[in-house]
């Protein structure tokens, strides 16, 4: 068999009443020329029993790999390493792909032939079951920055530098994006470290290293799950958003003045998010320790003025709440 332009990873992990609808919209793509690298990360449920019925229909395209549980992103970088196709696509187990996904983002490759990444908006269903049509215009409206020119219709190639845009917030979602194989060579992967908004800092590398386009237009639905960490645990994702900002500015060292403001930016508002929330809890030593940390990222007089608050809370109550529990292992401030 002949390598296929586009190979498809898909991670999963005890998704075995979702993962049908996922191999499903893959099988419907209005062009065929793909193949499927599903990748188990240690499923305990009937996973492999679903995966066999795809095995047995769609034959050497359908490759299936099992490995012990270690996370979305290695299974993930699994497949990239396994996989034959011209092109790189990623699919969640519980998300999908709407049916002229591919061919729409093939459109665009075909041409332009200089472009390594090509994303696309996506709609997604959220906790009440509400559909949403354009996650760049609900959730992501850093995404219309992009400065572009039109080639084709809702065919889109980004005009000067995406990383430039893409360091200031997340916008790619991990199963948007069609990437060149040659791209991500042996060094481009998802980081193992990571356990939030992965995805962002390897469209970040992505980006680093190619040209860039998108289609405009929804070509994925996304499935919020109830549940799950990332919706449930925010303090939790903070801290991890807080570890992903270092990441990003420890990665690269040749970022200029402005895009090292914006992560210095953000990690002034996470750190003042972090204050006002742990001084709401009454850990008036953490609050301290996180707005001095925001501070030092963007200062102001606001933080300032937060920074004043909570050490005299913290003197008024004793210091009550003890050590700054959330200031553990701080990292020192990004310069």
């Amino acid at each position: 068999m002949s390598s296929p332009a586009v190979s498809v990873i898909v991670p999963t992990y005890n998704r075995q009443a979702l993962l049908p609808r996922a191999l499903d919209s893959v099988v419907a793509q209005t062009v065929d020329d793909w193949e499927i690298v599903l990748v188990d990360d240690g499923s305990t449920d009937g996973t492999e029993d679903v995966t066999a019925r795809y095995r047995e229909r769609l034959k050497e395209r359908f490759i299936y790999i099992r490995q012990p549980n270690q996370g979305s992103s290695s299974a993930r970088n699994r497949g990239v390493d396994v996989c034959s196709g011209r092109f790189v696509a990623f699919l969640d187990s519980d998300d999908e792909f709407l049916p002229a996904k591919l061919e729409r983002q093939l459109a665009l490759f075909d041409l332009r032939p200089d472009l390594g990444l090509v994303y696309s908006d996506y709609a997604f269903v959220d906790l009440d079951g509400i559909w949403h049509e354009s996650a760049f215009d609900a959730t992501h409206p850093i995404a219309r920055a992009v400065p572009y020119e039109t080639v084709g219709p809702g065919l889109c190639v980004c005009k000067g530098n995406l990383f430039d845009v893409l360091i200031r917030a997340y916008f790619i979602s991990t199963i948007v994006g069609m990437v060149r194989r040659e791209v991500l060579g042996t060094s481009i992967r998802f980081p193992v470290d990571q356990m939030f908004g992965e995805e962002w800092l390897f469209y970040l590398m992505v980006a680093k290293a190619c040209r860039a386009g998108f289609v405009d237009e929804p070509l994925s639905i996304y499935h919020y799950q109830r549940g799950s960490l990332s919706r449930t645990d925010k303090r939790r994702n903070a801290r991890c958003y807080q570890n992903l900002l270092h990441a990003i500015h420890d990665t690269f060292d040749d970022l200029s003045g402005e895009q090292r403001r914006a992560v210095r930016r953000n990690l002034g508002r996470l750190g003042r998010q972090l204050g006002c929330s742990a001084y709401r809890a009454g850990r008036y030593a953490d609050a301290l320790a996180h707005f001095a940390e925001s501070f030092r990222y963007e200062p102001g007089v606001r933080t300032l003025y937060h920074m004043l608050e909570a050490a005299i809370r913290r003197l008024v109550a004793g210091n009550a709440s003890g050590t700054a529990y959330e200031s553990q292992g701080a990292r020192p401030a990004v310069r």
